[in-house]
């Protein structure tokens, strides 16, 4: 009797098995992966959590506030100590401010997290390792390689890589799935 429900409960429990396996294994890039992320993970780690809130209202008061995971900790310093002139702009802040989001940036920068996206953006940057910008990543410019050919033929204002959320739905999240993907002007995008 004891091996009869043995045989039964691994009967039972098997697509459930296979069900988890299929999951993790789907997290690859293909066109199911929006479907299992959002089961798992973020793919890098959303910016909407408590310790991030000076962070938002510092950085994303001009442009999207980044993932942390898109940068590594030597490039996350660097920008903060050249706020005078960051990127053109004069963004410099108050001591404790600088201070605080430079320690939520090198946290959870790429080479402080395991996930998805920071290890690629690592990965990427065995050449270029410390980028003053997230676009200047290898990992960056392989993902938006067409539609930034796309973009430069069309020449479409609406758009511009420091706003990631203006064609990823749910980038705040730290989702960045195809499905999710709508071009101002053009709709969805799939690659």
């Amino acid at each position: 009797m004891n091996r009869s429900k043995s045989i039964a409960i691994l009967l039972l429990s098997a697509p459930l098995l296979l069900g988890i396996g299929v999951a993790l294994a789907d997290r690859d890039g293909d066109e199911h992966e929006g479907y299992w992320s959002r089961w798992f993970d973020s793919p890098v780690a959303p910016v909407e959590t408590p310790d991030s809130a000076r962070y938002q209202e510092e950085c994303g008061s001009c442009h999207f506030p980044y993932q942390p995971g898109f940068l590594p900790t030597a490039s996350w310093v660097a920008i903060m100590s050249s706020l005078d002139d960051h990127f053109g702009d004069n963004a410099q802040m108050d001591a404790v401010s600088q201070r605080s989001i430079l320690e939520y940036l090198a946290a959870n920068s790429a080479d402080a997290m395991n996930r998805e996206i920071p290890n690629k953006v690592i990965w990427s940057l065995r050449y270029t390792p410390n980028p003053q910008r997230v676009t200047e990543t290898a990992f960056f410019r392989h993902e938006h390689d067409e539609i930034a050919d796309y973009l430069q033929r069309r020449s479409n204002p609406d758009i511009s890589f420091s706003n990631c959320d203006t064609c990823h739905s749910r980038a705040m999240q730290g989702f960045y799935d195809e499905r999710d993907i709508r071009v101002p002007g053009l709709g969805r995008w799939d690659d």
